[in-house]
């Protein structure tokens, strides 16, 4: 489906692998970007963020992430992050803060999703139907210096997993849900194609509610999660809750507001 008709498409990015390297004085830009994950441009009060799995700052500096833009320009990500839960194994997420010029620069081509849509206390129903939205690496190419980019959605439902919890989950953090390669579909129609055995690059997406329940041809969302893995050899994707990044976007609000008191309170006493 074109991106244009897909309404969480603006809030969804494709992070790229490209640093910098220093040689002497100068700072030269390794060529050629290196796709590698998806992220979900979020929105708390005032503050921006961008939402991704923790697992793809294994071993690489924020700073060596871009998201591009227009041709030619793009954003970097700021060093600092903040890793939910660093020390679980079942949780994969990452919260990023977002300021400044590069909310700006992102603004020019994406939007960051309002607050209100974060689905908190979702409650995970069989009977509902899920879409699951990011990039996938190989379905985005590259042609001179331009990426032809071609998103990945699919519709689909909850499935339960009795042994969650040895292959390192539990039902707390995470939700399984359905992928079957032999069942893949498009939103126009009820035709059946084979899907991708390689999701590598998916990662990050998110995992969108529909608002009207089980209605395929709803395009109106609330983000419920995160995709972070894959276990396509039985059958399903793994996916964190949207709860689990509640607090920590609290806290960062409340940050904001009370600068603005103290901002406030500093601009009374010199009246």
């Amino acid at each position: 489906m074109d991106q244009e008709e897909m309404p969480v498409a603006k809030y969804t990015v494709q992070l790229y692998y490209h640093p910098l390297k220093k040689d002497g004085q100068i700072r030269i830009e390794i060529p050629h970007p290196v796709q590698m994950a998806s992220g979900v441009l979020i929105k708390n009060g005032q503050n921006h963020f961008l939402l991704t799995c923790k697992h793809v700052f294994d071993n690489i500096s924020p700073q060596d992430i871009i998201i591009l833009t227009e041709e030619g320009f793009a954003v970097r990500l700021p060093r600092d992050v903040h890793f939910i839960d660093k020390n679980s194994n079942s949780i994969d997420l990452t919260l990023i803060r977002l300021s400044g010029a590069r909310v700006m620069e992102l603004k020019s081509r994406y939007s960051f999703l309002p607050g209100k849509c974060l689905g908190f206390n979702h409650k995970f129903d069989e009977e509902l139907w899920y879409m699951l939205y990011g990039f996938i690496n190989k379905k985005t190419t590259r042609k001179s210096k331009e990426f032809q980019v071609e998103s990945f959605g699919y519709l689909t439902n909850t499935r339960k997993y009795k042994k969650i919890e040895k292959i390192g989950f539990c039902y707390d953090n995470n939700i399984t849900l359905e992928y079957n390669r032999r069942k893949q579909g498009y939103f126009e129609n009820d035709r059946s194609s084979f899907g991708f055995k390689e999701l590598k690059g998916w990662s990050g997406g998110g995992i969108w509610c529909s608002v009207e329940g089980k209605k395929k041809n709803t395009y109106n969302y609330f983000l419920v999660g995160i995709m972070i893995e894959e276990r396509i050899e039985r059958g399903f994707v793994v996916g964190n809750k949207i709860d689990l990044i509640e607090n920590a976007l609290r806290s960062h609000y409340r940050c904001g507001q009370n600068i603005q008191l103290l901002l406030k309170e500093l601009h009374s006493l010199n009246r």
